[in-house]
């Protein structure tokens, strides 16, 4: 700290009791508790790390919090589109493999044509 100020003060925020009450609730879980939050921390972070570096959610595009909102909706609205389009593919797949199962005789051609 520095030496020339000599008052030195600690601001305690509005919220500060809430902040307390939820420290001594996370000291009373137990270690599966524990477990399960890193967990959720693991998987969370991935899908903010892909909404910041691949959808634009790192910087603001507009000013002021209502546009924000905005963005994170619709980057959140494009992550999810997107991981339903991955669902339905897999899903249609599946259905293709049950169809027409796979022969390692054949060439890839004459599956081609077949379908």
């Amino acid at each position: 700290m520095s030496k020339g100020r000599v008052n030195k003060a600690v601001i305690l925020g509005d919220d500060y009791p809430a902040l307390l009450r939820a420290r001594r609730r996370r000291e009373r879980w137990s270690e599966e508790d524990k477990q399960l939050y890193q967990r959720h921390r693991w998987r969370s972070e991935g899908y903010h790390g892909e909404a910041k570096n691949w959808h634009g959610l790192a910087r603001a595009v507009r000013r002021g919090l209502g546009n924000m909102k905005i963005q994170a909706y619709l980057t959140a609205a494009a992550v999810n589109l997107k991981r339903l389009a991955a669902a339905l593919l897999a899903h249609f797949l599946g259905l293709v493999m049950l169809i027409l199962p796979w022969n390692p005789s054949t060439s890839s051609e004459t599956a081609y044509r077949q379908f």
